[in-house]
């Protein structure tokens, strides 16, 4: 009756700790859906007819978007992820000596990152973690502003990464990361009657949070 009893007692009390149990193990697979918003420390060097511009500059408009991503964990500590986004459109905008051409064009782009991860108290229900990678800047399609046939090329980027994850059931809980990629792309078109190319640096910070869901 012994081995039976222990054998009862096991059965009942193993479910009830899954259903505690709220720290990452191997294998997991987590969603998280949330929002981004896209702070741009924008700058650029601007030529015209193949002469630099001097004082020209740019602005890229910040954004904000729903976002979210996938990750996989290797072990309770590592995991890599994926983000993902709906693309918004940001203005770009002349400034310092380009002040006066006013809005250059818009740019439908994306913003995605694969990153590896390595989580501190992985066992808790507050886990935060740091992370570094590779971005991609995606640049869809352009409209024109005082710059005709305006062209943003895509772009590759490294990328760092800090964030927290808290645990709130053993499958929901709630997500904040902050990104930052030095990333920089190049652009041309015709303003002013003559060709004008720039070399932009976005420097994109990246602030995300939302809900999450393990599988």
């Amino acid at each position: 009756m012994l081995p039976l009893a222990l054998a009862a007692g096991i059965a009942i009390a193993s479910p009830a700790h899954a259903e505690t149990e709220k720290g990452w193990k191997a294998g997991d697979v987590v969603l998280k859906l949330g929002a981004a918003g896209v702070l741009f420390d924008s700058s650029a060097d601007v030529e015209i007819a193949g002469t630099p511009v001097p004082g020209g500059n740019v602005k890229v408009s910040n954004d904000v978007t729903p976002s979210g991503e996938i990750s996989y964990f290797f072990s309770p500590a590592i995991s890599a992820a994926v983000n993902f986004g709906i693309p918004p459109k940001a203005t770009v905008d002349g400034k310092g000596t380009l002040t006066a051409a006013g809005e250059l064009g818009r740019v439908r782009y994306g913003l995605g990152a694969v990153t590896l991860r390595y989580h501190l108290n992985d066992q808790g229900t507050v886990s935060p973690f740091i992370g570094g990678g590779v971005g991609r800047l995606f640049s869809f399609s352009e409209d024109d502003g005082s710059v005709l046939d305006l062209e943003v090329d895509s772009a590759w980027g490294p990328v760092i990464q800090g964030g927290v994850d808290v645990h709130l059931t053993p499958k929901f809980g709630l997500y904040a990361n902050v990104s930052y990629s030095p990333i920089e792309t190049d652009a041309k078109g015709i303003i002013f009657g003559a060709p004008a190319a720039a070399d932009v640096k976005l420097n994109p910070t990246i602030v995300q949070g939302g809900v999450s869901y393990r599988f």
